[in-house]
């Protein structure tokens, strides 16, 4: 699976402040905002099907 970089390019870097790093996969970025921002953890799920 890609980055969470690779999906949303410098946007990415604005998830830092929920645990998310920029290099991390989109699978372990979804787990971790399901527990501190779940809005944004469905919203990185949608993009990330119609991406890949």
């Amino acid at each position: 699976m890609a980055s969470v970089l690779e999906l949303l390019g410098p946007h990415a870097y604005g998830l830092w402040k929920y645990g998310v790093g920029p290099t991390d996969d989109v699978e372990t970025a979804i787990i971790k905002l399901k527990a501190t921002a779940p809005h944004l953890a469905k919203f990185l799920s949608e993009i990330a099907q119609r991406r890949f």
